[in-house]
């Protein structure tokens, strides 16, 4: 980590769950997104540490690329060729090189970021005194650092290793194993691979996969018939 004193205040983005690539590279560089709306507008202000925000900007970029970071939008800023049109964004692929990614459109979640940061040890601004960590701040530090990597590259990958791996960094990252309502629902992680291009059946086997056995929904209904029975 790079420590560095007069930091501002960025406590008020805690509760944010999804920033576009440009507002994140900011946070990772300790430039708050309310005072300076873009990278452009850092380096033509000059303002602290503006290269490191370019530089974790072209990072999360190419994790995107290469499917490190699923994007929960992927867009390009397309310019028409009739000057007289109006340019737009326009939703791809990560893996659609036609285009190149646009950071100020395409949008990645809390989780996906740390996950991504953590595994790969990436380098962020802090602060040289950090805040005390709030007890939820704390129990999730923890969490992380206890818990190795979901699946360690073994020279093997497969659609579905990515699909699992997918549904771990966007929906089960932020799964706190003593408050059962923070997994996500059945349908949530279906729907989600669904979209994603998984197929029902794919779908279905991940989400099994990952579902803790006392969250299914068979083991719940067991279980509540037994403590009625009682």
């Amino acid at each position: 980590m790079d420590y560095e004193n007069d930091l501002p205040d960025l406590s008020h983005w805690k509760a944010v769950m999804e920033f576009t690539v440009e507002q994140a590279a900011l946070l990772m560089a300790m430039i708050d997104p309310l005072d300076v709306e873009t990278l452009a507008q850092a380096k033509e202000q000059q303002f602290p540490r503006w290269k490191k925000a370019h530089a974790h900007c072209l990072s999360i970029v190419s994790a995107i690329r290469q499917g490190m970071i699923s994007p929960v939008i992927c867009c390009a800023w397309v310019l028409p060729e009739n000057y007289s049109e109006q340019p737009y964004a326009m939703n791809i692929k990560p893996s659609d090189r036609t285009y190149d990614i646009s950071p100020a459109h395409t949008v990645i979640s809390r989780a996906a970021l740390l996950n991504w940061i953590e595994t790969e040890r990436v380098q962020v601004t802090k602060p040289a005194s950090p805040a005390k960590l709030t007890q939820l701040d704390q129990k999730q530090a923890e969490i992380i650092e206890a818990t190795p990597l979901a699946l360690p590259y073994r020279g093997h990958t497969s659609e579905g290793l990515e699909f699992v791996e997918d549904a771990i960094k966007q929906l089960w990252s932020t799964y706190d194993p003593d408050d059962p309502s923070t997994a996500p629902s059945q349908t949530e992680v279906v729907e989600y691979l669904k979209g994603r291009g998984a197929g029902a059946n794919m779908a279905q086997a991940v989400n099994l996969i990952l579902r803790p056995r006392h969250l299914s929904p068979g083991n719940r209904k067991n279980r509540s018939a037994a403590t009625n029975k009682s």
